[in-house]
This record gives C-alpha cells, sequence and structure tokens, in this order.
C-alpha cells in the first residue's frame, strides 16, 4: 500500500511522527565524587612535590650561607696572617740595615745619601737628637763646603715603611694632627701635647687615626 493507504487505517498515535529527543546523560553522585577525590588527590600530590623542592632549595641556601660565612672569617684571619707575616719581615730587613754602609746616589739631581754605621743604636740616637738641637750644615764639616748645604740625618728606613710614613704623614696632616715622628724606626703620632703617643704598624693603624 501507498503511504497514504496505510495512513489511513493507523490509529492516531501512529500517524503522529515521532520527534527524537536530545538526551542529557548525567553521572551519578558517586562518579562526581571519584572524580572530585581524584582530582584533590593529584593537587595534594603536587603540593607535596613542590614543598619538597622548596625544602631543599632552602637547606642548600643555609648551607652556602654557611660555607660563606666560613670563608669570611677564613679571608679575615688570613688577611692578618699576612698583615703580621708583612711587618716581621719589615722588622727583621729594618734590623739588617744596621749592618749596613753605603751611599745611594740619586738620579734626579738631589744630593746622594750616606748610609753611616755606628756602633750602637745609643749612638744613633743622640746624633738624631742633637741634630734636632742644633741643625748642620755642610760647613760644620768643612770649611770648604757650602754653608747654605744644610745636612739631615734621619734613621734609615725599609720601602715598605717609607711608604706607611708618607701615607701618615698624610693622614696626620688632613686630621690635624701635631706630631709625628721617627723613633728608633718606629712611626710614632700624638694629636697634640695632651694625648697618648700611638704607634702606627699598618695601614690598619692609619686608618683608625
Amino acid at each position: 500500500m501507498s503511504q497514504n493507504t496505510k495512513t489511513r487505517f493507523s490509529c492516531q498515535t501512529c500517524r503522529v511522527p515521532s520527534q527524537k529527543s536530545d538526551k542529557v546523560i548525567s553521572k551519578k553522585p558517586e562518579e562526581r565524587m571519584e572524580e572530585l577525590i581524584k582530582s584533590v588527590s593529584f593537587m595534594s600530590s603536587q603540593f607535596d612535590e613542590f614543598n619538597k623542592k622548596l625544602d631543599a632549595a632552602l637547606l642548600e641556601m643555609n648551607h652556602l650561607r654557611t660555607e660563606n660565612n666560613k670563608l669570611k672569617i677564613e679571608n679575615t684571619r688570613l688577611a692578618n696572617d699576612i698583615l703580621d707575616i708583612k711587618q716581621k719581615l719589615d722588622t727583621f730587613e729594618q734590623a739588617n740595615m744596621g749592618i749596613e754602609a753605603s751611599r745611594l746616589n740619586s738620579t734626579n739631581n738631589k744630593p746622594s745619601i750616606i748610609i753611616a754605621k755606628l756602633e750602637t743604636s745609643e749612638m744613633r740616637k743622640n746624633l738624631i737628637k742633637i741634630n734636632k738641637l742644633q741643625k748642620l750644615n755642610a760647613n760644620m764639616l768643612s770649611e770648604n763646603w757650602n754653608k747654605e748645604n744644610k745636612i739631615y740625618i734621619n734613621e734609615r728606613l725599609t720601602k715598605e715603611k717609607r711608604i706607611l710614613y708618607s701615607k701618615t704623614r698624610a693622614a696626620g696632616k688632613e686630621r690635624n694632627y701635631k706630631f709625628i715622628w721617627i723613633s728608633n724606626a718606629d712611626i710614632l703620632i700624638r694629636k697634640d701635647e695632651n694625648s697618648k703617643i700611638t704607634r702606627i704598624r699598618s695601614i690598619n693603624d692609619i686608618e683608625r687615626m
């Protein structure tokens, strides 16, 4: 039969074409809870892993900080040891100068320096003391020499100590120190008549002036 003929012999329900409706598939509460638990568990494991890495990083930082402090302490100790060795070497060199006698010729048209060895350190001290009280000139040693030529008598210093003395004088001038002098190869300073005498052994002492 044709479609029209079939329709005439069909009931009312069959005559109306069926309409398909979209079905909404919803999950059961148990399934949703299980997925939520899995999600929370994953996030928790990630957070725990992050905490482990953070703890390891903090531990490494503390270790590096401790090692850095140790290195600073060791560097300070080594610096002090080096300074002490330099002072001892300079003292040894200064002591050895007492057994030398020679002439140092100047290369910049300045008068040459005569290094004189005296029998005792007491003689050296007295000579320098007398020279401070009565300034010497060349005519006092020989009538044929010009009296305008001054003679300066100083203690002979090592190169290290000469540099230190020069820096001490510069710092003393800047900070208004009245007295800066050499005594028995020691660099001594005094702020004024009412201040105590201080010995300069290194550049650190100058910084504390």
